[in-house]
């Protein structure tokens, strides 16, 4: 079966992730570096389950490779686009990357 609102993404992580509330929501932000304009897009992603316990061991600046699905909701107020993880693996430790590539708040 082909889903056609798959996503794919490599960034680094721009703080802790967290858990809000009691549930098993993992929230992870991202910036991801977008090839074509040179901004950075930050991204905003829920994981659940065993992926929800693999992000909430990540820290800030580490390099991740996300996999995923849209998912869409209506509001009054607006729509609402998430992206609901269903594969997170670790590229890079922030750690482990040469001091030109780490991330800084000032970009």
């Amino acid at each position: 079966m082909v889903r056609v609102n798959t996503v794919q993404l490599v960034g680094e992580v721009r703080e802790r992730p967290f858990r809000p509330g009691e549930g098993n929501r993992v929230v992870v932000k991202v910036r991801v570096h977008d090839d074509e304009s040179g901004r950075f897009d930050n991204v905003e992603f829920d994981s659940f389950g065993g992926v929800g316990d693999f992000a909430i061991r990540l820290f800030t600046g580490d390099r991740i490779a996300v996999r995923g699905r849209l998912e869409g909701r209506v509001f009054d107020d607006g729509d609402e686009i998430k992206i609901v993880a269903n594969h997170v693996e670790l590229v890079r430790r922030a750690s482990d990357a040469p001091a030109k590539e780490r991330h800084h708040d000032d970009e």
